[in-house]
């Protein structure tokens, strides 16, 4: 889950590319910021000198800028984070890259979604699950299929916080409760 402040910063960076009408560029900007966000996460010692007040402000934001530039030249990404880097949120990159991925899938209205079911679904099950969904949430789902043979049957979503149940293990729980076991 991000902070506030990734959500703030990606939210900023979302809305300025959305309003400079350049809805092409969002791609590639999330993978520049995930790239980027990589490059952290495999070097602690990147990411140590960009949070080292020892190194001055100025020359921690060129560094990142310098990297990100080498990531996706000409794009801005450079810019974003160097502005973050100066502003000492350089602990929030990382959680920054996953945010801007989540606002950019409410912008363009994807729903990411998790499906467990007891045995692997067919192209058709998964299709027809797909149609339900998009026209329940209004929206385009992302859906992440994953087995859990302890469900015996049926089918459980996940969706954000909130969980539709139509399993066959949640259908006898109901029924032990209601006619006790």
């Amino acid at each position: 889950m991000s902070s506030e402040v990734a959500r703030h910063y990606a939210r900023v960076l979302l809305d300025t590319v959305v309003a400079a009408g350049d809805d092409e560029k969002l791609e590639s900007l999330a993978g520049g910021l995930d790239e980027f966000a990589v490059s952290l996460e495999s070097s602690p010692e990147f990411l140590k000198t960009l949070t080292s007040p020892a190194i001055a402000r100025g020359r921690r934001a060129a560094a990142a800028k310098a990297v990100a530039d080498r990531i996706l030249p000409d794009s801005g990404l450079g810019r974003f984070v160097s502005v973050m880097v100066a502003r000492e949120r350089s602990g929030h990159l990382v959680e920054t890259a996953a945010a801007f991925r989540a606002a950019l899938d409410e912008h363009r209205g994807i729903v990411e979604a998790e499906v467990l079911s007891a045995r692997p679904l067919d192209e058709r099950d998964r299709e027809s699950l797909r149609a339900a969904m998009a026209s329940a949430f209004s929206g385009t789902p992302r859906l992440r299929f994953r087995e859990d043979p302890e469900l015996l049957g049926g089918f459980v979503i996940r969706i954000g916080n909130r969980i539709y149940d139509a399993s066959v293990s949640r259908q006898l729980s109901r029924f032990e409760e209601k006619y006790g076991a």
